[in-house]
């Protein structure tokens, strides 16, 4: 493991894909993760944002790329509690199969770990004691673990003083992190100065639904407000709560649209002399009516219908890039994630290793590309 990661557990109720749609049973476990990095911003509900980030390497094989890719996995929640670090020990009740042995620590070794309120963990293996480090505890303070111990009780301190950012304040702890980072700050990558978006989807969606392209056509409307056109190109769009209608659905998909992918469109409206007035404009596929941000089960969500906008609640480093967060199975979408408990797929689009493709078509184009059967 990277010096720089740590392992993060969390307790969650299993839940199982019936019929299309993704339910909660009563039964929880706690989920181990490896090579992950810590990360935080404040949340719309102005509490403290832990977002943690994890990747596995895969070959993308699509008959348009077909070179290694990185997928890159996200988990956001918001936290009040924080326990002091501490080492933990295997537990003895581990060996004896008692209900306690399954909240225990079982091991193989010791650990450095600290809590966040009641159901989150992150920690790392200690190293063994030796001459050069005793076994009195006072190694903690070289660790991981205690570094971002620290980091977010000053960032709790922050908030509860009206301080604290939303911007996702990404630091290099990882290959994978130093790659976002070159990415979207080298002048050199044509990224640093223009406005793209930075797409989460469920991962558990995105196994059919996964997306494929990303373009943006931007515009400058005058020397500081830029407006963007952003769309989505999908693999499909497999609805889940009317899953009877899929097949007729994905049919129609073809008659009227010559294509099975399902194409979003978006815009973002910049200002750089006030980023208060930044939106997004998710006209008929906001994923929020009424209030309530409606999450992967729902496949007929097309909120804003008179293309209100509303404003943008999360960036990654810098105010070009604003978060997108796709939460239903029609790929309605909304500035906050209404799937928290799910692991999202994190696509930076244009990085190297990335599965979708980064390009900067219009919508019109890309509609008739497809009335001329070229995907």
């Amino acid at each position: 493991m990277n010096s720089d990661e740590v392992w993060f557990s969390h307790r969650e109720k299993i839940f199982q894909v019936k019929d299309g749609t993704v339910e909660w049973t009563d039964e929880t476990k706690i989920w181990n993760w490896d090579h992950c990095t810590i990360s935080l911003v404040k949340s719309p509900k102005k509490k403290l944002r832990v977002v943690v980030r994890s990747n596995a390497n895969r070959n993308q094989t699509s008959f348009k790329v077909n070179r290694p890719m990185t997928l890159r996995y996200m988990l956001g929640f918001d936290i009040e509690k924080v326990s002091a670090p501490k080492c933990e020990r295997p537990s003895p009740d581990s060996l004896k199969g008692s209900e306690k042995s399954s909240q225990s620590w079982t091991g193989p070794g010791d650990r450095w770990v600290f809590q966040l309120d009641d159901d989150y963990w992150i920690w790392e293996y200690r190293e063994p004691a030796s001459d050069e480090i005793p076994d009195d505890g006072s190694d903690i303070a070289c660790t991981n673990v205690y570094k971002i111990h620290q980091k977010i009780m000053e960032n709790l301190s922050a908030l509860r003083q009206g301080g604290a950012d939303q911007v996702f304040d990404l630091q290099p702890k990882s290959l994978s992190d130093r790659m976002v980072i070159d990415h979207l700050e080298s002048p050199s990558s044509g990224m640093k100065d223009r406005i793209i978006p930075v797409i989460y989807q469920p991962a558990v969606d995105g196994l059919k639904n996964y997306l494929r392209e990303v373009h943006c056509a931007q515009k400058d409307i005058d020397g500081a407000v830029s407006e963007v056109e952003v769309t989505l190109v999908f693999n499909n769009e497999e609805l889940r709560k009317h899953r009877i209608l899929d097949i007729p659905y994905r049919e129609m998909r073809r008659w009227m649209y010559n294509r099975d992918s399902d194409v979003e469109s978006f815009k973002i409206r910049i200002d750089r002399n006030n980023m208060q007035n930044n939106r997004f404009i998710f006209k008929n596929i906001h994923s929020i009516i009424d209030g309530k941000n409606n999450d992967l089960n729902e496949d007929s969500i097309h909120g804003d219908p008179d293309g209100i906008g509303c404003a943008i609640s999360y960036y990654l480093i810098d105010y070009c890039h604003p978060v997108v967060f796709v939460n239903t199975s029609n790929h309605a979408m909304a500035e906050h994630d209404a799937n928290q408990k799910l692991w999202k797929w994190e696509y930076v689009p244009g990085l190297m290793d990335s599965p979708v493709i980064l390009a900067g078509k219009t919508r019109k184009e890309i509609d008739e590309d497809f009335n001329h059967g070229q995907e």
